[in-house]
């Protein structure tokens, strides 16, 4: 029997190493594969038997049976997972906000020579001017044209504004959408995960998979994993439970009634909180960062034509005419007079009714720098300035997080590259390691061949 043992033994040996060498070489192959985890087949000493050829039966021990593959494990750290899972969240967040910022802040192109703070510049010097000589027809067309160019430049930011919000939300729906693509997916994952653990597999690679959409996921809002002894994860956003086992729940987007997406459970209709995240940052950035500025923007558009108005109602055009505001609402929206358009001469800059008198120019031109309580207390330009800081400021403010968050990103990246990367180095060392022990192996099974072809010749 000992001879049938040693092949045996020398069987699993090639059997065992044979496999080592192919976990060794997957791991070569996905060496670039930034979600894959490096895999180990850790050996261990097969059942010994005893030996009943011998006279004293197991006095002596028993005899092993050789090596065999134990199993084949993922070199992973649970605890990493869940810290990158959180830097992707905070990451994508910060990302989003900084995507939209940068067009805000194109959109402004402050400083420049066409930006809004060059127009209203522009506009106040054009009444200035129009004060020194009121009765040139030629200022008092600039002076209306210079502020068509602002009215223009504050309707444009404003349609930009709007579409900026449409974007959000079209954005919005798309990533809620592939949202549930991939909470589709982790859910059929699992079931597969769980039949391979059932049927005595150990499932790797469909374990990596599962944990790369886990986060791409983590990228769309603030999740919390945990997974289960049967191999299944159940996946939560803020105590609602996303998926269990080979089951999911469907997300929708629903706006509110200032048009605010929010992501909401299909079944329940519960309001999904978004923690963060791309869809938390969309919401962020349409309500609190777009918001702020349409409605600054209006505010300052408003108290400059009342402001403008106040004065101009109060003077008298070249022809006499007097009581005639100088901005008019037209279908909502702020619009030179027409009578003004028609004819410059009721152009309102006299304050006494004289042709040479320009007070109410020279005060209309001075508003530039005045404080008007309608702004709180701030200028015109200075609330302008005000409003491309507070982007700017914001922007600054992220752009900070972001590279912050990032470095974090990096030192755990590398923590887990250490742990489940792959060194092609170490696996070279591996190869050789089995591919030694292999023929080994070869050679006990033709050291056992010779013995028994011995013997039956000597028969």
């Amino acid at each position: 029997m000992s001879l049938s043992v040693a092949l045996q033994v020398a069987l699993q040996s090639l059997l065992a190493h044979q496999t080592a060498l192919a976990v060794a070489s997957q791991n070569i192959a996905n060496a670039q594969n930034p979600d894959y985890s490096r895999q180990v087949a850790r050996l261990k000493a097969a059942l010994p038997i005893p030996d009943p050829s011998l006279r004293d039966g197991m006095n002596w021990g028993q005899l092993g049976t050789g090596v065999t593959i134990a199993e084949i494990s993922r070199q992973t750290d649970t605890l990493l997972l869940t810290a990158l899972r959180l830097t992707d969240s905070r990451i994508a967040h910060h990302r989003t906000l900084l995507e939209g910022l940068g067009r805000l802040e194109a959109l402004l192109s402050e400083p420049s020579d066409r930006g809004m703070n060059t127009l209203l510049t522009e506009f106040f010097e054009a009444w200035r001017n129009l004060s020194v000589s009121p009765e040139n027809m030629g200022n008092r067309a600039i002076v209306i044209e210079r502020a068509k160019l602002v009215l223009q430049r504050f309707q444009g930011l404003r349609g930009q504004l709007k579409h900026e919000k449409l974007l959000v939300h079209l954005r919005f729906e798309t990533e809620t959408e592939q949202l549930n693509r991939q909470l589709e997916y982790v859910a059929r994952l699992n079931e597969q995960i769980v039949a391979a653990k059932t049927a005595g597999l150990q499932p790797n690679d469909l374990m990596d998979e599962r944990d790369a959409v886990l986060r791409q996921i983590a990228e769309r809002l603030s999740i919390q994993v945990f997974e289960q002894p049967n191999g299944a994860v159940l996946v939560t956003a803020g105590g609602h439970e996303l998926i269990s086992a080979a089951r999911h729940r469907t997300v929708k987007v629903v706006f509110d009634a200032d048009g605010i997406p929010n992501a909401v459970l299909e079944d329940t209709g519960d309001t999904l909180p978004l923690g963060e995240g791309m869809l938390a940052a969309l919401r962020e950035f349409s309500q609190q960062i777009v918001q702020t500025l349409q409605d600054r923007l209006q505010s300052l558009l408003n108290a400059l034509a009342e402001a403008i108005n106040a004065f101009h109602l109060r003077g008298y055009g070249l022809d006499g005419t007097t009581g005639e505001p100088f901005l008019v609402r037209v279908n909502g929206e702020w619009q030179v007079n027409p009578l003004l358009l028609a004819d410059p001469r009721k152009l309102a800059v006299s304050a006494t009714g004289s042709a040479g008198n320009g007070d109410i120019a020279a005060a209309i031109g001075s508003l530039a720098e005045t404080p008007l309580s309608a702004l709180g207390g701030r200028t015109i330009l200075g609330a302008y300035r005000e409003l491309v800081g507070f982007v700017a400021a914001r922007t600054n403010g992220v752009q900070n997080a972001y590279e912050a968050f990032s470095e974090v990103h990096r030192f755990l990246q590398n923590r887990r590259d250490m742990v489940s990367g792959v060194s092609l180095d170490e696996e070279m060392v591996d190869l050789m390691r089995f591919q030694q022990a292999y023929i080994a192996a070869a050679r006990v099974i033709q050291a056992v061949d010779n013995l028994v072809s011995q013997l039956l010749n000597r028969l």
